[in-house]
């Protein structure tokens, strides 16, 4: 492999401008973004023109781009409903994979990804960005040294007005089931189970409600989850898309401290041995920076990802489990 990675960019929406581009291009001593694809002339033209990329190496068919020698990795940032056979195609024509979450809007097709990674021996990574958040290798860090002794409770609360709002979508597939999957749940809520697994393990349970009460979709547009984490842990989920300012990020209690982690402040530490309160200051990073320094380094080393294939599973599998729970009203075990 050369010492620059060279990549391929899937989708040129806001998620490959604002989060994969804008990663890459801090890392120009590693990495070479050398194509796009996109079925829309004027996002692919509007990215290949911000970072240089030949005419003749902006593709409207992703299977084109896939057929290139030169490109070792893609990043995959397309609608959800188009993660999955995209993912598959890469893998099989030989590239090493980044794909954004959900990574696919069923458990049938995310096993189908996670199959094609293992046959071909290629690196499937899920864009879980929080996971590379200062902020929380920081936590986990402390919760892994038992800083507040045993881990018992957790809250996540990942809300905000959604997209077109809160952040630039470019086009309208977030509010469309048949590209989406899901709203705020796949959405913002996959990140919040992702993370209540990094830090306390496995969920064992989930119970959910879901409603739609600030947007006129056909979707919701906000969700509460519980989750057991077998006999030792308790936790809890707020996510949405019609949320005004507020808390972002989560609360862990333990049996001999507190840590709160609210993305726009630093970490706060709370330690029953001193009975007194620190702050963490220097837990800042650029999460996209580090999320695609990460996948780099892994398609060099062969190293598998700290957001696996399997990691994007398990995630999916929980979403589904939610969202049975809240059509039925029953909590739903997982094996």
């Amino acid at each position: 492999m050369p010492e620059r990675v060279r990549i391929g960019i899937i989708g040129c929406g806001a998620i490959a401008r604002y989060t994969h581009l804008r990663g890459y291009a801090q890392l120009t001593d590693e990495v070479e973004v050398v194509a796009l694809a996109d079925p829309f002339r004027e996002n692919l033209n509007l990215l290949g023109d911000m970072h240089s990329i030949p005419a003749d190496s902006r593709y409207v068919s992703y299977e084109d781009l896939l057929a290139r020698d030169d490109i070792d990795a893609v990043s995959i940032c397309t609608p959800n409903y188009l993660h999955g056979p995209q993912t598959v195609d890469a893998l099989r024509a030989g590239k090493h994979v980044l794909c954004e979450k959900p990574m696919a809007t069923t458990v049938e097709t995310a096993m189908t990804m996670v199959e094609a990674a293992k046959d071909t021996g290629k690196i499937l990574m899920v864009g879980f960005t929080h996971r590379y958040m200062k902020h929380n290798q920081v936590t986990k860090q402390l919760l892994d040294e038992g800083a507040i002794g045993k881990p018992f409770i957790i809250r996540v609360r990942f809300a905000h007005d959604g997209p077109y709002e809160s952040w630039a979508a470019t086009t309208d597939w977030f509010f469309r089931p048949e590209k989406a999957g899901g709203g705020a749940l796949l959405d913002m809520g996959i990140h919040a189970l992702d993370i209540c697994r990094y830090m306390l393990g496995e969920i064992t349970t989930v119970s959910g409600q879901l409603g739609t009460f600030g947007k006129d979709i056909a979707l919701e547009d906000t969700a509460v989850i519980s989750l057991g984490f077998g006999n030792h842990a308790l936790g809890y989920i707020e996510t949405g898309w019609s949320s005004k300012e507020g808390v972002l990020g989560l609360e862990i209690y333990g049996t001999e401290g507190s840590i709160v982690v609210d993305y726009t402040t630093p970490i706060r530490i709370f330690r029953a041995s001193t009975r007194k309160w620190e702050e963490i200051t220097d837990a800042v990073n650029d999460s996209a920076v580090a999320e695609m320094h990460h996948f780099v380094e892994c398609v060099k080393s062969g190293k598998q990802p700290l957001t696996s294939g399997e990691d994007g599973l398990i995630s999916v599998k929980l979403a589904a489990a939610v969202y049975e729970s809240a059509k039925s009203g029953c909590a739903i075990c997982l094996d």
